[in-house]
């Protein structure tokens, strides 16, 4: 069952699953008319805030018994970046993690100051997102790096302030 099908009644799931379904139904009710799409944007922006289950994660050889949470690795990833980067903030931090329980990419969202070489940022997030990964799960064995993908290969946002403390969407065009 895809997570934007009908729920049968009697059916108990997450908190954050049944406010996507709960969502999901009421924008099927409502009639398509000219503000169908800022409706379904909304809801998919809130169902993408929404709390998730965490998936375990296993660590590196010979560690692979260890698991550790998604919630805690992307927190460690964000922790890194953002105290690391100047003039650079985490927007975003997805991680893709197989049926096994592999890590097999992160990608990191990140807003720029304006005026910042977009591509160095990109590599200094890249190695400390890649130190925070060895730390956290262990070194993976030669060949088994997992690969980092940083954003888009433009940034999602830039800022004239610190990204750190000012949303672009407050600044003024």
């Amino acid at each position: 069952m895809s997570e934007l099908e009908e729920v049968p009644d009697g059916v108990d799931l997450p908190r954050g699953e049944a406010d996507l379904a709960a969502a999901a139904r009421q924008l099927r009710a409502v009639p398509a008319g000219p503000r169908a799409v800022e409706v379904a944007n909304r809801v998919l922006q809130r169902a993408l805030a929404a709390p998730r289950r965490s998936v375990m994660i296993r660590a590196a050889a010979p560690h692979e018994h260890l698991r550790v949470s998604s919630i805690a690795v992307t927190a460690i990833v964000r922790e890194r970046l953002d105290e690391a980067l100047v003039d650079a903030a985490v927007r975003h931090v997805v991680l893709d993690v197989d049926r096994d329980g592999l890590l097999s990419s992160v990608t990191v969202d990140l807003v720029v100051r304006y005026g910042t070489v977009v591509a160095d940022v990109g590599e200094q997030a890249r190695a400390l997102a890649r130190q925070a990964l060895d730390e956290t799960l262990g070194r993976p064995e030669p060949g088994g790096e997992v690969p980092i993908a940083i954003g888009h290969a433009h940034v999602s946002d830039v800022t004239v302030g610190d990204p750190h403390l000012v949303d672009p969407a407050d600044e003024r065009a």
